[in-house]
């Protein structure tokens, strides 16, 4: 089983999530200067990446691409993404976990939002009849 139903609006619109989730982490990065940030980057994306990834395909995110799916992709594999991250970061019950846990549902969303706006708004237009 595929990850998208195969149209190029599927396939641009799973691109654009993936960009939108490591933006996140890489925006979220330039406040956090501590360590290697290779590996910050690493330890940070992955586990969302992953997460959105997994969630994805047993939502049927891009069969086809919708808000309502992403909604529901991002209402769980962001939570599952950060959880992991702060077992990894070893802060899960750090007193700013869950100040974290709300920035990521916040900025991941609003990254989100933005690329699959663009993806309508570019892609959409262009598709035959």
């Amino acid at each position: 089983m595929r990850l998208t139903d195969g149209t190029r609006i599927a396939r641009v619109t799973l691109l654009a999530d993936l960009v939108a989730l490591p933006a996140f982490v890489i925006v979220g990065m330039g406040s956090h200067r501590t360590g290697s940030q290779v590996a910050i980057f690493g330890r940070n994306a992955v586990p969302v990446v992953l997460a959105w990834l997994i969630a994805a395909r047993l939502l049927g995110t891009y069969r086809p691409p919708e808000f309502v799916t992403m909604f529901a992709t991002w209402a769980v594999a962001v939570p599952v993404g950060v959880l992991i991250r702060s077992a990894i970061a070893g802060s899960l019950g750090d007193q700013g976990f869950w100040v974290f846990m709300g920035a990521a549902m916040a900025f991941t969303l609003f990254f989100l939002g933005v690329g699959r706006a663009l993806v309508l708004a570019i892609v959409r237009p262009w598709r035959a009849p």
